[in-house]
């Protein structure tokens, strides 16, 4: 009975050894992404992990930017199937070749965008029944963790005889990894607008001053992501006498959309929930959800 005691006692030493020395860790890679799993074997040519969906991985070191040591608990069992987008602003990290994305926002909104090269995608949608929009956008990666691109946002009515269409041609940084990142966009937009009181002319006119988008998210946990997206735009308010009715001025300010909330991901999915609160209208938060698949 002693020496099963003793056997006992020594498997259990021997375990929390082999536990103790057991490493984990987090490899950024130099094309932005990363890849999480216990430390296998580490030489002066590469790394080996064992990652939870991929398997054994062996990672050159000209391909990592930095290893860091994590605990189990944070290892990324499903990686990030769309650090491309936010809510529905874009960073300016690209699309792969081949890569394509579905997404559902409000069972209204919907969209598709592909990747046609490694830094160039092309997209588009509708919003029912109200408006068309396409969105190409291009990317590339010009330092560790450091992406630089823009696009094009055109949108016009599917309605007849409604002289509806918005455009903006922008400019994106995005700093960070796909798991966490921060952009900046910023751009000059246009809007297909009456020419007149009583006119049934419309022209293009682009705003005078620029509009930007400030996004980040970060991953807090295996399948939670959290995100905020925000919106700065220049509005412009026509003031008329209230006795005579003429004509005062036009006046223009900046106002905005701001947003909070989390992305909860799958393999090839993720569900966008969040809350919407305009600068300039009455209601505080709207709620927002999105469904975007990955194939």
């Amino acid at each position: 009975m002693k020496n099963l005691l003793l056997l006992l006692l020594i498997l259990a030493s021997l375990l929390a050894k082999a536990q103790e020395s057991t490493t984990y860790v987090n490899v950024a890679l130099k094309n932005g992404n990363s890849v999480s799993g216990q430390l296998l074997h580490k030489s002066d040519a590469e790394v080996s992990i064992l990652t939870t969906d991929l398997g054994t991985v062996m990672l050159p070191w000209s391909a990592i930017e930095s290893v860091n040591v994590i605990s189990k608990q944070e290892i990324h069992q499903f990686a990030n199937p769309q650090p491309t987008r936010y809510f529905f602003a874009p960073s300016a990290i690209p699309l792969k070749k081949g890569d394509k994305y579905y997404q559902n926002a409000y069972f209204l909104l919907n969209s598709i965008q592909a990747g046609l090269s490694d830094h160039f995608s092309f997209g588009g949608g509708v919003f029912v029944p109200f408006a068309l929009f396409i969105t190409p956008k291009i990317g590339y990666q010009v330092a560790p963790k450091v992406h630089v691109g823009g696009g094009l946002l055109f949108a016009t009515s599917l309605i007849r005889d409604f002289n509806f269409g918005v455009g903006t041609v922008y400019g994106s940084f995005t700093y960070g990894t796909n798991e966490h990142n921060f952009t900046v966009n910023a751009g000059l937009g246009a809007v297909n607008e009456n020419t007149g009181l009583g006119s049934n002319d419309y022209q293009w006119k682009f705003a005078s001053k620029p509009m930007f988008t400030i996004s980040g998210m970060t991953r807090i946990s295996k399948r939670v992501l959290l995100m905020t997206e925000n919106w700065i735009f220049s509005t412009k308010t026509v003031n008329y006498d209230s006795g005579t009715g003429q004509y005062v001025n036009t006046v223009s300010a900046y106002n905005g959309l701001l947003s909070a909330g989390a992305r909860i991901v799958g393999r090839r999915y993720a569900f966008d929930v969040g809350l919407l609160s305009p600068t300039s209208s009455e209601f505080s938060a709207i709620p927002y959800i999105a469904c975007n698949i990955k194939f």
